[in-house]
């Protein structure tokens, strides 16, 4: 069965056992994932002082992980044709237990390869998970399934934010990360307990595409999708500064520890569930997942700029207030986003054009925490650094704004008013 057919056969409004075994392994790879590329920054105070490092230059190293998913992307944004989603979501988890096992070795050269590995494999994960939940789904359910799917994301930093500096203090960073790493290469073993049935669409004369741009090229062509990635690229590039930064900026700059730093960041990040599973609802529900966000955005321009005036003297429950704002702006958008991209999709070409908006938010991601990390050491303050979260914020909602004016193509009998999708998933094998 090809993914363009998937759509035309007969699905259940109810997720059987085997829907629900799948999208849990789709969410566990975001998690585990995430916890992989976030756990360094949550750790930065302990591994800066292990390499004699500024901890600030960790948003180097996680541009570079950016950058190396934007490659990933690239050049096999669309593996899941010829090799099966299932098989290339476990070459990415992969890779990243890879990664993690790198930073294990005493040399900061060590770092500079994890950081390219990670990226490699990371990128190969959410092209493959979107592929199979465009699959399964059925559509009146699409951004809730994605939605909740995609808050993987933020458990992911939560359990790094939470949970390893817990384990640093008490036994070295080494440990968080090598357990981590243990973890990952576990979900690649339980994953190949299901993963014929998810990849029976695989075609095994696929060639990966000549052009590595095909999926960009999708994009350019609808004037509501490029608008959509624009946004994306903004969203991204705030919800990676908060994840990178937010450790260091309250220990360096307000005086936290690092256990009370990472509980922060985890409060941002349960801020961010719950809003990414609200928005995901409220976007099926209006049938409009720009609407939602478009609040986001205004949301994340409002919180960017009002920490310009973050300082040390700040009451506790101001900057939690704050941190919980970021959160829901910066985690609460996948969800309703990837749905949305995977509705503009021409047929059998969601995997790729997933891929081509996929470049947009990972160039936010390689961008953004480079340039606040520029911002902080010209002026020495974290607080005017957060401020590109305002200028992203602003940027998002003139985006959002103008795909909203485009519109999209609609046909009749499309009761979601998108052309690129249809009304059943295809059933998924026991």
């Amino acid at each position: 069965m090809t993914q363009g057919s998937a759509g035309a056969a007969s699905s259940t409004a109810m997720p059987t056992r085997s829907f629900v075994r799948l999208i849990a392994a789709l969410t566990a790879s975001s998690m585990l994932g995430t916890c992989a590329i976030s756990i360094l920054p949550t750790l930065a105070p302990e591994v800066a002082r292990t390499y004699s490092i500024p901890a600030v230059w960790v948003g180097y190293q996680f541009s570079l992980t950016s950058a190396c998913m934007v490659v990933s992307l690239l050049f096999l944004g669309t593996a899941s044709r010829r090799w099966g989603a299932g098989r290339v979501i476990q070459a990415g988890m992969s890779l990243v237990g890879l990664a993690l096992s790198l930073i294990l070795i005493p040399h900061v050269a060590a770092l500079i390869a994890a950081a390219v590995v990670m990226g490699l494999g990371y990128g190969l994960i959410m092209p493959a998970n979107s592929h199979l939940m465009m699959r399964f789904t059925a559509r009146a359910n699409l951004n809730m399934v994605f939605s909740i799917q995609q808050t993987g994301i933020p458990l992911g930093a939560i359990l790094a934010a939470a949970v390893a500096p817990l384990i640093a203090v008490a036994a070295g960073w080494r440990w968080a990360v090598g357990g981590t790493a243990l973890i990952v290469f576990v979900l690649v073993a339980l994953i190949e307990l299901d993963r014929a049935s998810w990849d029976d669409d695989r075609d095994r004369h696929a060639q990966l595409p000549r052009n590595p741009f095909a999926g960009a090229a999708i994009v350019f062509a609808s004037a509501r999708l490029r608008n959509l990635s624009v946004a994306g690229f903004c969203f991204s590039g705030g919800q990676f500064c908060v994840a990178t930064f937010t450790v260091v900026a309250l220990v360096e700059q307000l005086g936290y520890g690092l256990v009370q730093a990472g509980l922060m960041l985890s409060l941002s990040q349960l801020s961010g569930i719950a809003c990414r599973l609200l928005g995901g609802w409220m976007a099926d529900r209006l049938h409009d997942s720009i609407a939602v966000l478009a609040w986001l955005a205004l949301s994340l321009a409002i919180f960017g700029f009002a920490s310009l005036w973050l300082d040390a003297d700040w009451p506790l429950a101001l900057v939690c207030l704050l941190f919980a704002g970021y959160g829901a702006a910066t985690v609460g958008w996948p969800g309703a986003y990837l749905a949305e991209v995977a509705r503009l999709c021409p047929p059998g070409q969601v995997s790729t054009g997933t891929s081509g908006s996929l470049l947009f938010t990972n160039a936010g991601k390689t961008l953004a925490p480079l340039v606040f990390a520029v911002i902080q050491a010209q002026t020495q303050s974290y607080s005017a650094a957060y401020g590109i979260m305002g200028v992203l914020g602003v940027v998002a909602l003139f985006a959002l704004l103008c795909a909203r004016r485009v519109g999209a193509p609609a046909r009749a009998g499309d009761a979601l008013g998108h052309s690129d999708v249809t009304d059943n998933a295809a059933p998924l094998k026991r």
